[in-house]
């Protein structure tokens, strides 16, 4: 009898504990039928509400852009001496990035345009054409750029958009979550916050020397620069552990980026 009772209330007690960790699991996400053709609708709307969220035409309409701020690598989860940066972009296929400051030893610097490139290394005083795998992963990482994403990517032949789900972002708040297809076999997952509609994180898989990644950006502190909101800090992480962070101090749109700032110089002392 006191087996009986005993038995009787360690399996109510069991099922108790199930039912609990189903809700809870269900709490942290909860996906969207794939094969609902209303969740392509409702994807687009989203990253429709992002867009406006960020400046509208304002955002689409960006031509150029001069960013500076701080880049601080990450080793093992933990910071490392920042190093300020300054970055040109002139759309759609130039972009030039200055690492250090003052006398061309300080300094480093990577330019690509369209599919080719340069680096000058300060340290060592040398100027070198961009190794064909230093090009594919510069034109790989543009693809899953937060920016051209929602400028363009989204909307290119070939690209799929649908509604995910909900994810769990705090206790008693949930984020809509969107993926945007490129092929079949590469797929990127944005995270919107739910109060302003603005991106939280983008998240992807990429195959490297180590094999299978997962690589995470996650945004914050969100700031209107010339009429467009531009995340503030955005962090980089590949397979849960931070790599790296960026602190921008100053974006100007619109700014003069010159063709000069794109063309490799013939010697060392043609570095400005």
């Amino acid at each position: 009898m006191i087996r009986d009772m005993f038995q009787s209330r360690w399996l109510r007690m069991f099922v108790i504990m199930v039912v609990i960790c189903l809700l809870s699991t269900v709490g942290l996400a909860q996906k969207a039928d794939p094969a609902d053709p209303r969740n392509e609708s409702l994807g687009r709307e989203l990253i429709e509400k992002a867009i406006t969220a960020r400046g509208g035409p304002s955002f689409n309409g960006i031509r150029t852009l001069v960013a500076s701020g701080l880049f601080t690598p990450y080793q093992k989860g933990l910071s490392q001496t920042p190093t300020q940066f300054v970055n040109y972009i002139a759309y759609p296929d130039k972009e030039r990035v200055e690492f250090g400051k003052g006398k061309r030893k300080d300094r480093r610097i990577q330019v690509n345009q369209g599919r080719s490139g340069w680096v000058y290394d300060g340290e060592v005083e040398t100027i070198k054409d961009q190794t064909e795998t230093q090009i594919k992963d510069y034109l790989e990482g543009l693809e899953y750029d937060l920016d051209r994403l929602l400028r363009e990517g989204w909307k290119s032949a070939g690209v799929r958009v649908r509604y995910a789900g909900r994810s769990e972002i705090r206790p008693g708040e949930r984020a809509s979550m969107v993926i945007i297809e490129l092929t079949p076999e590469r797929q990127i997952t944005l995270t919107f916050d739910p109060s302003n509609s603005l991106p939280m994180s983008l998240v992807y898989e990429k195959t490297g020397v180590s094999g299978l990644t997962r690589q995470e950006v996650r945004f914050f502190q969100y700031v209107r620069y010339d009429g467009v909101l531009f995340p503030n800090i955005i962090d980089f992480y590949r397979d849960g552990v931070q790599e790296s962070r960026v602190t921008y101090q100053s974006i100007r749109v619109g700014a003069a980026v010159g063709p000069e700032l794109f063309v490799k110089p013939v010697t060392v002392k043609g570095v400005k």
